[in-house]
């Protein structure tokens, strides 16, 4: 049996590392031939926490990738967008990368 652990760290960390760190769009394929077993486990911060780059990875505020945002208009939006192809924090890109 091969034994694999994967941690999708979501679009909030994605926002946190500046795009350093890229997150996934997240699709589960079935495979009827192979049991599998998933236990998706939900970490999120309280719906007034801050969330942007951190400013050790960013040079001035104009080389920010994302503006700051909390997280419960995250989860809002995060919801309200439906099965849409694209992550949500494009949402909160700004002009310039």
């Amino acid at each position: 049996m091969v034994e694999r652990l994967f941690a999708f760290l979501g679009t909030p960390f994605n926002v946190l590392s500046n795009d350093r760190y890229k997150s996934v769009l997240h699709r589960a394929v079935v495979n009827r031939d192979k049991e599998r077993i998933s236990i998706p486990t939900f970490y999120c911060p309280s719906p007034d926490a801050v969330i942007g780059p951190a400013p050790e990875l960013t040079d001035t505020d104009s080389s920010n990738h994302y503006r700051n945002f909390v997280y419960s208009e995250y989860y809002e939006k995060f919801w309200n967008r439906g099965l849409t192809t694209e992550t949500c924090s494009d949402l909160f890109k700004t002009s310039h990368p």
